[in-house]
């Protein structure tokens, strides 16, 4: 953090049954010394080339340090995916791993069980809409949520007044920690799960972080994933008119293929095995970092690779040869994907299995990628060196 950054609050609910409970909670926060941020105050950052719900969730994603969310009777305005602004400011905030503290309305708590039984009763007499209801028992469902029950601001007062102090002293112990054993660790390389992980070493923490690290990783690629599916690329066309060259071009694109797909199964069938460590030893965060940060590097490139097929002109005949080249990304790619959401569903239920019930559980990951069509690729070549040669 810079010097003089102080952490920023972010409280999300709606503001017209809320609006006297928001204006008193924003005078606690900046009693604690913390930036509060809530949208209907001059502070709150605004972007004019965006829209409302955009100008929300990027506060949340870039500057919100802590999230308060306090729910009343009403759902609040609808987005196009059915969910609310306050809802989804809710999930951005899980994404992003802040520390969340959930206030629901007392009203709403109490008849929580009743609807669950009778969901189809009329219930307008407590919340304006029954997705109020919806989003409450979701949240609940949340382990790392802890719900608490209001009245009126002075019950969310009193528990940020108890909660903060706490959340002060976790952030010294781990200050403490970082300092004794000489950790650095980069906001960039190790988002806030990543960290924690690092910090406090539950059982199996090595490979909870590799999991983390390679879906945070794998998530910060979606605009580039987009860029594959519409064809966008912003390199400079590649004109090439000589026939010698075409072939030539070919040659290089073909061996850089191989080269990625070497380093890929590198990184995940021997460099991930031993950055955990040897069995009964600790495993090593920063290689296992490095794999991580390869491993999706290595993704990116193969977009890119296959990317540069949009920006080459040739003469029509090198056409089909060309597709099928390009081809051979897409299992590659395929494979990384359904690696790296299988590790990080399957490797945090395997541990939570062990520790519920004491079972053994196995897992392959074994990383095997198919061969590239090459009887294809050497038809093709054939047909063109059968025109040219």
């Amino acid at each position: 953090m810079p010097i003089g950054y102080k952490p920023t609050v972010f409280v999300s609910s709606t503001c017209f049954d809320l609006g006297q409970v928001r204006a008193d909670i924003r005078e606690l926060i900046q009693t604690f010394g913390l930036d509060p941020a809530l949208s209907e105050y001059n502070s709150f950052p605004v972007s004019p080339d965006t829209d409302t719900i955009s100008n929300c969730l990027r506060n949340v994603r870039e500057k919100a340090d802590i999230f308060v969310l306090i729910i009343g009777g009403r759902y609040g305005f609808q987005t196009d995916s059915g969910k609310s602004i306050t809802n989804l400011e809710y999930l951005e905030a899980k994404r992003k791993g802040i520390p969340i503290y959930v206030f629901v309305n007392s009203n709403i708590m109490n008849i929580l069980p009743i609807w669950k039984n009778n969901p189809t009763a009329d219930f307008s007499s407590h919340v304006e809409n029954q997705k109020v209801l919806e989003f409450v028992e979701n949240i609940s469902h949340f382990k790392s949520n802890w719900v608490y029950k209001f009245d009126s601001a002075q019950d969310i007062k009193s528990v940020l007044l108890q909660q903060i102090p706490y959340l002060f002293m976790d952030s010294l112990d781990a200050r403490k920690k970082l300092k004794d054993n000489d950790i650095v660790l980069s906001t960039a390389q190790y988002p806030p799960k990543s960290a924690r992980l690092v910090l406090e070493k539950p059982d199996g923490w090595e490979h909870l972080l590799f999991a983390e690290l390679c879906k945070s990783y794998l998530d910060r690629l979606d605009h580039k994933k987009f860029d594959l599916e519409y064809g966008v690329s912003f390199s400079d066309v590649v004109s090439i008119e000589n026939t010698s060259d075409v072939f030539a071009w070919i040659t290089i694109k073909n061996n850089e293929m191989l080269k990625l797909i070497r380093i890929t199964t590198t990184l995940v069938n021997d460099a991930a095995a031993k950055s955990f460590g040897e069995p009964g030893q600790e495993g090593n965060y920063k290689k296992i970092q490095h794999v991580c940060q390869r491993l999706l590097e290595v993704y990116e490139q193969i977009i890119n690779w296959k990317l540069s097929f949009t920006t080459l002109e040739v003469h029509e005949d090198f056409e089909p040869i060309l597709d099928v080249l390009s081809g051979f990304a897409d299992d590659p790619l395929f494979k990384i994907e359904e690696f790296v959401n299988r590790v990080h569903t399957e490797i945090p239920a395997a541990l939570h299995s062990i520790a519920s019930n004491g079972e053994h559980v196995t897992l392959d990951f074994t990383f095997v990628l198919e061969s590239p069509d090459v009887d294809s690729f050497e038809r093709e070549l054939k047909n063109i060196h059968n025109l040219y040669c």
